[in-house]
């Protein structure tokens, strides 16, 4: 990506008369705000450029509350900021005198703010650090160092800076749509504009390359290496930050962000502490979860957050969008159609995220260990709601089994519900397609839907996306998407160096090292699954369940994971293949509702199997 201009730290600018940019500080981790030029008074391709960049800093500082970007055309002017309720934005006209003194003034505030004005948190300390990052060259026509631009330095060292932090495996954990954050553009006023939700989706593979490649072709042979300063976190919340673990990397959102700290009563622990904002609607349901959680005994394969501060206590302010971010009174939040978020902080034992598996069998048991701890959840009486990769981890120790975290979007319900008996089996689908014809609400317009709405786009049950109500069921078809979109998203693990030294660091991505090498893209039919409507992904869904229609989606799958499998071993694509059809089948045998110890008896039977392959395979961790 490479912003026309750019407002960075004073750090950044030489001590002399000159007052000239040091390169180093061209990147992502140190932007205040980014900014596009267009020639044109048409807005809008401003503005869609301007969110991309905005969305590059919060991907490389996600420590922020919100982020700012600036679009300036040819008459007109805007300002935008974006915090996990939206995008807001304000037009300034420059043919009218009262337009061209609020853009000077507007100017002088940028020039006179803080770092708190451009939503750096007080509770994150941030330190710099000297790092090399090898990037692609990009081919692209020159700009004129000219006016503004003589103050960023030049347009192909910016393309080349990419964000720093990318998660732990460069995925989205939340659903994100580049589209339902734009905001309509008329004629430039001194309007402002919230952004709002909508009914399609369009996330994409998590693990496709950024939105920033339309401005220049990148070379796949030369690459260079650029010497960067980053800006990093230091101390979390009180908590000495060793780095980050993962980073949603979305404006719009939950905003999830996991450190690795060092814990507070020994010294040496590493910890995960993670921050998202919430809808306030929700921190009812969260404290009674957490509670709840709280009464129990701890079980081996939940992983229990304990908060370091009650988001709501009337001793403290609450850090929220609409109210300590934009300011807004209580009587004008109420008239928004959008949600108010809070920001929450938990701490919890820090486990291996599947990304660091080691075997395809070490994952299996991973999802195993998870199907135990949302058992146990569905026994005291809490459901998850929120099943995906992102929300499994997987055993310190050989052989164990993985566990289940992350209750953001949990709620209490009955407890034993998992001993709720199936429903009586649906009509063929070919039948009731003839019978019927479903009706979706929009999450646009229909407010009851939008909190039926749970769980990550790829992996929400045919169920959910057709808006019925939540059940756990509902997460238990969750665990197979989980299963087959996991063997879809790598080619084999890490080399057995890589997994020991990623231990070591506490499994945090060194600065400037993009995704992991490991990662690839979803193959085309996959990827329709966490894009368009969720009338189209659950349509899709459902037929590639159909009694007629399994045997074929397997025979598609096959070549994919070959592909992926074959050169870690050659008896491994034939394995997955087994495990995936005979989960499949399962699933479209009993109409996507199958019981907890059903599924797990089907990978306990295929771990028994295979035991033989996983001597393929090398244990890499000094246990």
């Amino acid at each position: 990506m490479r912003p026309d201009f750019m407002v960075l730290p004073l750090a950044a600018f030489s001590d002399d008369e000159e007052l000239e940019v040091k390169e180093a500080y061209v990147n992502f981790t140190a932007m205040l705000l980014a900014g596009e030029s267009k020639s044109s008074s048409n807005a809008r391709e401003g503005l869609i450029q301007v969110q991309r960049y905005m969305r590059g800093i919060k991907r490389a500082q996600p420590w922020l509350r919100f982020a700012t970007g600036m679009t300036v055309g040819k008459d007109f002017v805007a300002l935008l900021r974006g915090d996990c309720s939206g995008i807001e934005r304000i037009e300034l006209s420059l043919t009218d005198g009262r337009g061209c003194i609020e853009f000077i003034r507007i100017i002088l505030g940028i020039v006179l703010a803080d770092k708190m004005t451009f939503g750096h948190s007080p509770d994150v300390e941030i330190g710099e650090k000297d790092v090399s990052v090898d990037v692609p060259e990009v081919r692209a026509a020159p700009i004129p160092r000219t006016g503004l631009n003589s103050m960023t330095s030049d347009s192909a060292f910016q393309s080349a800076i990419p964000p720093t932090f990318s998660g732990s495996a460069s995925k989205l954990g939340t659903p994100y749509s580049a589209s339902s954050d734009l905001p309509s553009v008329g004629p430039p006023s001194a309007t402002s504009s919230t952004g709002s939700k909508s009914g399609t989706t369009s996330t994409g593979s998590k693990r496709g390359p950024d939105d920033d490649m339309s401005q220049g072709k990148r070379s796949k042979r030369r690459k260079r290496t650029v010497a960067l300063r980053a800006f990093i976190p230091v101390r979390v919340h009180g908590r000495d930050c060793i780095g980050i673990l993962f980073t949603s990397g979305s404006i719009r959102g939950g905003g999830t962000t996991v450190y690795v700290v060092v814990g507070a009563r020994d010294g040496k622990t590493y910890l995960a502490l993670k921050t998202s904002w919430q809808d306030v609607a929700r921190a009812d349901d969260q404290a009674a979860v957490l509670k709840k959680l709280s009464d129990h005994k701890p079980h081996p394969n939940v992983i229990t957050p304990s908060r370091l501060f009650d988001p709501m206590a009337k001793d403290r302010r609450v850090d929220s969008t609409l109210g300590s971010i934009r300011g807004l009174l209580d009587e004008e939040m109420e008239q928004l159609k959008v949600e108010n978020c809070i920001l929450t902080v938990t701490e919890s034992e820090l486990w291996r995220p599947v990304a660091y598996f080691w075997s395809p069998h070490d994952f299996v048991r991973g999802v195993i260990g998870a199907l135990l701890g949302h058992q146990y959840l569905c026994e005291i009486g809490i459901l998850h709601r929120d099943i995906s990769e992102n929300n499994i981890v997987l055993a310190l120790c050989r052989g164990g089994l993985g566990a289940l975290i992350d209750f953001d979007m949990a709620i209490v319900g009955r407890p034993n519900m998992h001993q709720d008996s199936p429903p009586p089996p649906r009509i063929h689908t070919d039948i009731l397609a003839s019978l019927i014809q479903p009706s979706f609400p929009s999450l646009a317009d229909d407010k009851s839907y939008k909190a039926q709405r749970t769980g990550t786009t790829p992996y929400m049950s045919v169920g959910v996306l057709r808006g019925e109500p939540h059940t756990h069921f509902d997460d238990i078809e969750s665990f197979l998407y989980v299963l087959v979109l996991f063997f879809l998203s790598y080619k084999g693990p890490l080399r057995k160096e890589a997994l020991n030294a990623a231990r070591v660091r506490g499994f945090i991505q060194p600065l400037g090292a993009g995704r992991l090498p490991h990662v690839t893209s979803w193959p085309d039919m996959f990827e329709r699954w966490a894009s368009g409507t969720f009338q189209e992904i659950s349509d899709r869904k459902y037929s590639a369940l159909g009694p007629a229609s399994h045997a074929g989606f397997m025979q598609r799958s096959y070549p994919h994971i070959r592909s992926r499998w074959d050169s870690s071993s050659q008896t491994t694509a034939p394995a997955l293949a087994d495990l995936i059809l005979k989960c499949w089948s399962m699933f479209s045998r009993h109409d996507l509702k199958v019981a907890h110890k059903q599924f797990i008896e089907v990978l306990r039977e295929w771990l028994k199997q295979f035991a033989s392959d996983e001597d393929n395979y090398v244990y890499p961790f000094d246990d």
